[in-house]
C-alpha cells in the first residue's frame, strides 16, 4: 500500500504537469505562432518533465517488482467483473480473463505516458526542422533529453520484469528475505556463470543494485556494495589460466571463478558500476553503466565513506562503523559504536584505531570513562588524556594500552581525599621517580615508586613542617632514615612502620644538645630513649641541622625526571614531523601559574578542574616544527641563536616551549605548596641546572650554550626557587631586617659617621650651609643613584642581570665619589665597604641574603673568581655586617 500510495502521488504530479502543458498549448494556439523554441513547454521545462517521469516510473516499477498489480487484481476482482468495460476503454485491445486485470492495469499505467513522450519527441522533431536554419541548442538538448528518457524507461521496465521473475523463481522464503521494492537485479550467475569454487553449479551469485548475494542451499550471504571492493586476478596454475575476481569485504575476502575471460570482464564491470552507483546513491541516466555523454563512468573509488555493522567474532563484533574506508578496512576518520555503549571517534588505519581518537567506555552505573588519546595499531600509544568516572584525570603517555612513561594522575580540586601524582609509570602502575601530594594525609612524597607503592629512597613532607627521608618498603618508611621537625630538631636512626622511631638513633635539638641511644614510640608522643645525652650547646651543629639539605645524595638529579625528556628524544628520532608532534609532546600545555594569570574567558573549559588545560586548536602561530632543529643550527651568531631560543622557549606551541612547560609543571608540583621547604633548596637548584644541561644536550649544537639556556629558563622557575631561598635565609633575614630598621633611625650624616665613611668622600662637604640646609641636600642627593640602582636587583630573575645591577651600583658609588673628589677614583675595599653598607641600608632590600645566594648558585661558572667574586664578597659582607649584634641591639644610640 505504501508503494501504491507513492505511485498515486507521482501519478497526480504528472497529471498536473500535463494540465499545465495543455494550458500552455492553448496559449500558443491563441498566439498564432511560435516566436522561439523556448515558448514550447517541453523545451522550457524539460528538466522538470524528465524528473517527474523518472520519479513516476521509479514508483511504477517498484509496484511491478513486488507483484503489486497481481495483488490489486485479486483484491478487487469483484469490482472489475462489474466494470471491465471501463477498463477496456483505456486499451486498444483488452483481455477478458481474470489475470488480464493485472496486465491491463500494468499497460494502462505506463503505455499512455510512453506514448505521451513519443508525441513530445515527434513535435520537437518537427520544430527542429522548422528551425533548421537557426542553431537552437536548447531545442536540440530537449530533443536529446526526450530520447534519453525513452531509453531510460525501457531499461527500467526490463529490469523490473527480470527482478520480478527472479523473486518468483526463488520461492517464498528467499523472496521474503531478499525482496524489497527498490532492489533490482543486475546480473545472475545462471546467465553468466560465476562461482566461489572451481566447481560451477553448486551455488548461485546474484548482483543487485545494492547488494551482492551468494546463495548455497539454504544459506544466504549478502554483501553491501558500499563496503565491497573488487579486483581482477590472473593466476597461472598447472599450465592453465584461470579467470579470477577477488572481492574484498570488511570481514571476508571472496575469490570468484569464471569459465571464460569475457565472463570475468562482464562481472567485473557490472559489479564495479553497481558499487559506484550505490555510493553516489544515483542511477546512471539514460543507460545503466553509461553517462549522458555515452561514456562509461570511472570505477568506484578505493577510498570512500560508508556504514557497516561487523558480525564476525573479534574486537568489533556487533559494532557499527561509520566513516572512511580503504580496501575493506576502516581507514581515515570514523566512528565505531559497540553494543555495550563504547564509542570511539577518531582516526583509523588499516582497520584499527591509529592516530588521534576519543573513546567513551560506558560503565555499569551509567557513568563513562573518556580516553582522548593517540593510538597505534589499535592500542593507546604515546600521549593522551583520560577522564575517569571517579573524577580522576590522567594526562600522560601510554604504551600498548597501558599508562607508561611520564604522566599526571589527579582528582578534581575540592573533592574530599583529593590527590595528585606526577611522575613515571610502567605497565599502568606508578614506577620510578614521582611526586605524590595528598590532601587527606596532608603529605607530599618525593621519591621512588614500584608497582604502585612507595619503594626505595624517598622524602615525606607534612603540612606541619615535618620532613622524613629514608628507605621505603611497600609504602612504609623502614630502616635507617632522618626526621626533621619545623623547629630544626633532627632525628637520625632507625624507623619502623607508621614512622615509629624504634631502634638505634640520634636526636639533635635546635640548640645543639643531642641524645644518642635506643628509641621507641612515635616522635613527640611519649617517646622513650635509653642512651647518652650531650648537654653542651653547639651553634655550628645547630646551624648545620637548620640548613640540612634532603635528597641531594639519595635522589640524584639524573634519576629524577628522565621521563619528561624521553618523548622529546623519540620525537627528534622520528623526524620531528608536525603530524607527530602532538603524539610525542602532548597537547597545548599550560602551567597552573600561567592559567591563573589569564582571564576565565581564555580557559579551555569553564569546568576544567586540573592544573593543566588541553587545547587541540591553538591560535598562536609559530614556525614549522619539522624545520626547527635545522633553523636552530643555521643561526650564525650567538646573538641570533639567543633570539631564536628565546622565541622558541616562550612559545607554548614550539617543541622547546612545550618541553619547558612540562619542566615548569613538575617543578611547581614538587617545590610549591607543601614542597616549599628550605630543606629542598639544593634539590631544586640541581634540578633547574639539570633542565638547562639536558635541554642544551637535546638541541645538539656545537657551541657551549648551557649558561645561555639556564639564564633563559630561570625566570620560569624563579617564583618557586626564590621562595626556597627566602625560606633558607629566613633566620638571617630577620636579623638583617632588624638591623635595617635600626639603621633607618639615623640621619644621613649620622649614618655616614657611624659607618666610618671617610669624610672626604661625603657629598657636599665644602658647602657653607646651615645644618638644616645641609641635612636636606645630603638626604636628597647622598648616593641616590646607587641606591636606586641596587633596588633593581629584585626586578629580574636572571643571575647575570642581577650581577650587572651590582656592578652598576658599585659604578654609581665610584662615579659619585669621583665627582666629589673631582678626579677618577677607584675605591679600595676599606673605603668601599662602608659606602656599600650605607647604600644597601638605604635601599631597604627585603631579601638581600636570598638574592646574593641565588646569584652565587646560579651564575655562569665562567664568572667565578676575579672581580665578580670580589663584588659578591663585598655585598655579602654588607649583609653580614648589618646583622651584627651592636646594630641589632641599637648600641649606636649615641649617634642619634
Amino acid at each position: 500500500m505504501r508503494q501504491l500510495l507513492q505511485m498515486n502521488g507521482r501519478f497526480h504530479a504528472l497529471w498536473i504537469c500535463t494540465e499545465d502543458k495543455c494550458k500552455h498549448l492553448q496559449k500558443l494556439m491563441n498566439q498564432g505562432r511560435i516566436l522561439s523554441s523556448h515558448d514550447v513547454f517541453p523545451v522550457s521545462h524539460m528538466e522538470t518533465i524528465k524528473e517527474l517521469y523518472m520519479q513516476y516510473f521509479s514508483s511504477f516499477t517498484n509496484v511491478v517488482v513486488i507483484g503489486g498489480f497481481d495483488y490489486i487484481s485479486k483484491k478487487t476482482s469483484n469490482y472489475w467483473k462489474e466494470n471491465m468495460g471501463s477498463l477496456r476503454n483505456f486499451l486498444k485491445s483488452a483481455e477478458t480473463s481474470e489475470s488480464s486485470v493485472s496486465i491491463s492495469l500494468f499497460r494502462i499505467l505506463h503505455e499512455c505516458f510512453r506514448e505521451q513522450i513519443n508525441q513530445y519527441t515527434f513535435i520537437l522533431t518537427l520544430l527542429s526542422k522548422d528551425f533548421h536554419q537557426i542553431a537552437d541548442n536548447e531545442l536540440n538538448e530537449s530533443l536529446r533529453g526526450l530520447m534519453d528518457l525513452k531509453i531510460y524507461i525501457s531499461q527500467v521496465l526490463d529490469e523490473a520484469a527480470l527482478t520480478r521473475d527472479l523473486w518468483k523463481s526463488l520461492g517464498t522464503k528467499l523472496t521474503e528475505i531478499l525482496c524489497t521494492p527498490e532492489r533490482r537485479l543486475r546480473e545472475d550467475s545462471k546467465n553468466i556463470p560465476i562461482s566461489l569454487s572451481e566447481r560451477f553449479g553448486h551455488s548461485r551469485i546474484l548482483l543487485c543494485d545494492d547488494i551482492l548475494i551468494h546463495i548455497q542451499g539454504s544459506d544466504i550471504h549478502c554483501y553491501d556494495l558500499t563496503t565491497l571492493w573488487i579486483e581482477v586476478i590472473t593466476k597461472d596454475n598447472m599450465d592453465t589460466c584461470r579467470n579470477i575476481l577477488k572481492v574484498i569485504t570488511p570481514e571476508d575476502q571472496l575469490t570468484f571463478y569464471t569459465q571464460q575471460p569475457h565472463h570475468q570482464a562482464v562481472w567485473h564491470w557490472k559489479i564495479s558500476q553497481a558499487i559506484r552507483q550505490c555510493l553516489v546513491k544515483s542511477r546512471d541516466f539514460p543507460l545503466w553503466g553509461k553517462g549522458s555523454n555515452g561514456q562509461s563512468p570511472e570505477n568506484p573509488p578505493a577510498h570512500r565513506f560508508a556504514t557497516y555493522t561487523f558480525k564476525n567474532e573479534g574486537k568489533f563484533k556487533n559494532a557499527v562503523y561509520e566513516g572512511d574506508w580503504n580496501q575493506g578496512k576502516p581507514h581515515g576518520k570514523g566512528t565505531m559504536k559497540w553494543e555495550d555503549g563504547r564509542n570511539y571517534s577518531g582516526d583509523f588505519e588499516s582497520g584499527l584505531e591509529h592516530g588521534f581518537g576519543v573513546l567513551l567506555v560506558r560503565l555499569l552505573d551509567a557513568g563513562y570513562d573518556c580516553y582522548k588519546c593517540h593510538w597505534s595499531h589499535g592500542k593507546k600509544q604515546r600521549y593522551g588524556i583520560c577522564e575517569y568516572r571517579n573524577k580522576t584525570v590522567y594526562r600522560g603517555y601510554f604504551k600498548d594500552d597501558l599508562r607508561h612513561g611520564f604522566g599526571i594522575l589527579e582528582t578534581c580540586r575540592g573533592e574530599s581525599n583529593s590527590f595528585r601524582y606526577v611522575g613515571n609509570w610502567m605497565n599502568d602502575k606508578r614506577h620510578g621517580y614521582g611526586v605524590m601530594e595528598s590532601t587527606e594525609s596532608g603529605e607530599l612524597y618525593i621519591g621512588m615508586w614500584q608497582d604502585d607503592q612507595r619503594e626505595g629512597r624517598g622524602i615525606v613532607i607534612t603540612q606541619s613542617g615535618l620532613c622524613y627521608e629514608g628507605i621505603f618498603q611497600q609504602n612504609k618508611l623502614t630502616g635507617k632514615g632522618i626526621l626533621l621537625s619545623e623547629d630544626n630538631s633532627l632525628y637520625e636512626g632507625e624507623f619502623m612502620e607508621d614512622l615509629q622511631l624504634k631502634g638505634k638513633g640520634k636526636i639533635t635539638f635546635p640548640d645543639g644538645i643531642s641524645i644518642e641511644g635506643t628509641f621507641s614510640n612515635t616522635f613527640g608522643n611519649g617517646m622513650q630513649v635509653q642512651g647518652v645525652m650531650k648537654t653542651t650547646t653547639d651553634s655550628d651543629v645547630a646551624d648545620e641541622v637548620a640548613n640540612l639539605q634532603l635528597g641531594v645524595h639519595g635522589l640524584p638529579v639524573l634519576e629524577r625526571w628522565p621521563c619528561i625528556f624521553d618523548p622529546y628524544v623519540e620525537y627528534l628520532h622520528s623526524g620531528s614531523s608536525d603530524a607527530m608532534e602532538e603524539a610525542y609532546l602532548g597537547f597545548h600545555l599550560e602551567s597552573g601559574r600561567s592559567l591563573r594569570n589569564k582571564s576565565s574567558e581564555r580557559l579551555a573549559s569553564p569546568s576544567d578542574h586540573s592544573c593543566v588545560s588541553c587545547s587541540r586548536k591553538p591560535k598562536e602561530s609559530h614556525m614549522k616544527n619539522s624545520d626547527f632543529l635545522k633553523d636552530l643550527r643555521q643561526q650564525q651568531s650567538l646573538e641570533q641563536l639567543q633570539q631564536y631560543l628565546e622565541k622558541s622557549l616562550q612559545s607554548s606551541l614550539h617543541p622547546l616551549g612545550k618541553l619547558l612547560q612540562t619542566q615548569i609543571l613538575v617543578f611547581q608540583v614538587t617545590y610549591s605548596g607543601i614542597g616549599a621547604n628550605k630543606h629542598l633548596l639544593s634539590m631544586a637548584q640541581n634540578e633547574v641546572k639539570y633542565y638547562a644541561e639536558k635541554t642544551t644536550e637535546l638541541i645538539m649544537i656545537e657551541m657551549n650554550i648551557c649558561s645561555l639556556v639556564l639564564n633563559m629558563i630561570l625566570p620560569a622557575f624563579y617564583p618557586e626557587l626564590s621562595m626556597l631561598y627566602m625560606l633558607y635565609h629566613d633566620k638571617d633575614n630577620a636579623l638583617y631586617w632588624r638591623g635595617i630598621l635600626h639603621l633607618d633611625l639615623l640621619s644621613e650624616i649620622k649614618l655616614l659617621e657611624f659607618l666610618d665613611v671617610q669624610r672626604h668622600l661625603w657629598p657636599l662637604k665644602d658647602l657653607h650651609l646651615t645644618s638644616n640646609q645641609r641635612y636636606s641636600l645630603v638626604h636628597d642627593q647622598c648616593f641616590i643613584s646607587a641606591i636606586e640602582c641596587v633596588q633593581k636587583i629584585s626586578t629580574t630573575a636572571e643571575p647575570c642581570k642581577k650581577l650587572e645591577t651590582l656592578f652598576h651600583t658599585m659604578g654609581e658609588i665610584e662615579k659619585t665619589v669621583s665627582m666629589i673628589l673631582k678626579r677618577d677614583y677607584k675605591l679600595p675595599m676599606d673605603d668601599l665597604l662602608p659606602l656599600l653598607i650605607y647604600v644597601v641600608s638605604r635601599a631597604r632590600i627585603q631579601h638581600l641574603g636570598a638574592e646574593l645566594h641565588f646569584i652565587r648558585d646560579m651564575m655562569d661558572l665562567g664568572l667565578e673568581g676575579g672581580i665578580t667574586d670580589f663584588l659578591l664578597t663585598a655585598f655579602e659582607s654588607c649583609y653580614q655586617h648589618i646583622q651584627k649584634q651592636e646594630i641589632r641591639q641599637g648600641r649606636f644610640m649615641g649617634f642619634i
